[in-house]
């Protein structure tokens, strides 16, 4: 089984700027892509950070107040790209997340499917 079968949330692209904090730190990041479960990262540089270690995502939503902040983990790294797994965000992070997959996918009601299975699976 491949990596996209393996996937139940379907990722779309979402070139914006965030920011990514492990304990003090606090890197910029631009964001390539996004999914109700985790986004793939764009740093300026290589990190040493390692898989499996807690950092949190700020996403600003251009042209408004709102920001998507969510506490992840470190899932992949490869040269300057940080994969982040979603472990735990408010409402108001998960319903923004929610309406930018559903303007960006070609399927919508594969959100709301996607929604239901990661509510199942807590």
């Amino acid at each position: 089984m491949d990596v996209t079968e393996q996937r139940h949330f379907q990722r779309v692209p979402f070139a914006t700027g965030s920011t990514i904090e492990f304990g003090a730190e606090r890197l910029g990041a631009e964001v390539v892509d996004i999914c109700l479960k985790g986004a793939l990262l764009k740093l300026p540089e290589p990190t040493t950070h390692q898989r499996g270690e807690a950092c949190t995502v700020t996403i600003a939503l251009a042209g408004t107040d709102a920001v998507i902040r969510f506490e992840a983990e470190v899932a992949h790294l490869r040269d300057q790209f940080l994969g982040v797994k979603l472990l735990k965000t408010d409402v108001d992070s998960m319903i923004h997340l929610r309406n930018i997959i559903e303007l960006n996918t070609a399927d919508p009601d594969q959100v709301r499917k996607e929604l239901a299975f990661l509510y199942s699976e807590e």
